[in-house]
């Protein structure tokens, strides 16, 4: 029962669902009453959002449901002319070709735009254009030459019977995912909830813009903390807090994206601000007419627009779309069959640190996890103390707290391997930023100014900065402001042959790194 309610949390917690009332928070902050919900389907909307406001992940699904129905086509059609009681290699010869020409289909649907993120709330279905895709499709099939074994008395039969059944599995999915994404759309599941920090004519554009019903936007609330909101006796219309409460939703992921629309003459106040909200795991916007000088000229930021207002981008929202559910995956299959194949190794590691020292056998210490929601990170117990509290001493070469068997499973990184345990869990995942104890947190937080930044992702098992050799004791601030910034490079960069990368580096360098201690 355990490992199920484990499994449905990792699984839940990778897709981004997210329960009706946190669903509702940001709408409730911003706007008043409650949507009825006409269909019955719409109950279960209000309490798994199962595409986490994707768009792009939603259509993507819909296309591989097409692709689904005319592989499914051809099967039938090959089924009726050419029983699978025929050889093996004539049956998986006509399965490739079925998939081939259905990858050819996909592409020419694409271009007839059944594919379009905008139109998700009023899914195409369009038959006549898939049937003519199937069309295009076959014609490329048989212009590559790929031979199906029919012959030619079969020929017209074979393909009409491949058409009917993948347009009517295509129209037929299509109405059901129209029904789908309809209700989604209609509870507001694909739109962008937005942010406006600063108040004035400038932010009431903006605003005026997020409503408009045509972007798909949703308005959450505007903030600010200038000084002569107060002298008012009252906050200005719509605004909801001020930064510390707006860095607390974004952690708390009540929206997207943050627009700072403030004015021109607030230049310095913006670069600030701008500093302060890039710890958050949102899309960054600074409306252009701000001097570009206000953001590192080491960075290349791209321009974009929301209507007719230009936006200078900050930084994007880490593993949007497809990125957290890839790496949902990825966590969830390598971490339960390295869980499975170290059980024996785990088992006897358990049993040395029993018979070395005194003590448990894992050790547990609060530390930050995603958004620095505290979590409870599990190791072997590699010293003679266990330290959890307001003083944790990090280790150096020589200390005297390391047990014996402590040091060699810290140069080996095996006392990590419980947290294989924490990443099934969702706490965790196996390649990120390494977790640190609650007052490192805090300490270095306060020295080093883009310190909170790692904290957009799940703390790692592994990560970037460890495969290139900051690992171990920290004892000057250059040291972690060295972990930090290929924490953060990660982060910017992520992709799953990234992660392969860094997980096939650990298991290649895991056992003689000489910065471990």
């Amino acid at each position: 029962m355990a490992l199920n309610g484990i499994v449905f949390d990792h699984i839940g917690n990778g897709l981004g669902l997210r329960d009706a009332t946190f669903g509702a928070c940001a709408m409730t902050r911003a706007t008043t009453g409650s949507r009825a919900f006409a269909a019955p389907l719409d109950w279960l909307l209000q309490r798994r959002q199962p595409f986490a406001h994707s768009r792009r992940v939603a259509i993507d699904v819909v296309g591989l449901l097409d692709i689904v129905g005319i592989v499914l086509g051809g099967v039938v059609a090959a089924y009726v002319f050419q029983p699978f009681d025929v050889p093996m290699g004539v049956t998986l010869r006509t399965l490739q070709g079925c998939l081939l020409t259905a990858l050819f289909a996909y592409l020419c649907l694409r271009h007839f735009g059944l594919y379009d993120t905008q139109t998700v709330d009023a899914l195409p279905i369009k038959p006549l254009h898939i049937l003519a895709a199937l069309g295009i499709a076959y014609m490329t099939a048989l212009g590559v030459g790929l031979p199906f074994g029919f012959t030619s008395s079969t020929f017209w039969r074979w393909y009409g019977v491949w058409a009917l059944v993948s347009v009517s599995a295509i129209v037929a999915t299509r109405i059901a995912a129209r029904r789908v994404l309809t209700a989604l759309a209609r509870s507001g599941s694909f739109d962008t909830r937005i942010a406006i920090y600063g108040t004035g004519p400038l932010a009431d554009r903006i605003i005026t813009l997020v409503t408009e019903p045509s972007l798909h936007c949703r308005f959450v609330g505007a903030f600010d903390d200038r000084a002569d909101l107060a002298r008012h006796g009252s906050p200005a219309p719509g605004v909801i807090g001020g930064i510390e409460d707006l860095i607390r939703d974004g952690r708390n992921g009540a929206f997207d994206q943050v627009i700072i629309a403030l004015p021109q003459s607030a230049d310095q106040r913006t670069s600030d601000i701008a500093r302060r909200l890039e710890q958050l795991p949102v899309s960054l916007h600074i409306v252009t007419h701000v001097a570009g000088d206000l953001v590192e000229q080491s960075s290349v930021h791209r321009v974009s627009s929301l209507g007719a207002v230009g936006l200078i981008d900050i930084k994007t929202k880490p593993l949007a779309d497809w990125g957290r559910h890839l790496k949902s995956v990825e966590d969830f299959v390598i971490a339960s069959v390295a869980l499975v194949l170290t059980l024996p190794v785990m088992a006897v590691i358990a049993l040395v640190i029993k018979w070395d020292s005194p003590g448990p056998v894992l050790f547990r210490q609060k530390r930050h996890g995603l958004n620095r929601r505290s979590i409870e990170v599990l190791k072997f117990r590699s010293m003679s103390v266990t330290e959890n509290g307001a003083d944790v001493r990090q280790a150096t070469r020589g200390d005297a707290r390391i047990t014996r068997v402590g040091a060699f499973l810290r140069k080996s990184s095996l006392d990590e391997l419980p947290q294989l345990v924490n990443v099934l869990k969702g706490e965790m995942s196996l390649i990120g930023p390494r977790p640190h104890a609650l007052v490192h947190d805090d300490m270095y937080g306060e020295m080093l100014e883009r310190y909170a930044n790692r904290h957009q992702v799940k703390p790692g098992m592994t990560g970037w900065a460890q495969v290139n050799g900051f690992r171990g004791p920290t004892e000057t601030p250059e040291k972690m402001q060295a972990r930090v910034e290929h924490d953060l490079s990660y982060i910017d960069n992520w992709s799953l042959w990234l992660d392969l990368r860094i997980l096939w580096l650990t298991v290649l360098h895991g056992f003689r790194n000489k910065n471990a201690c």
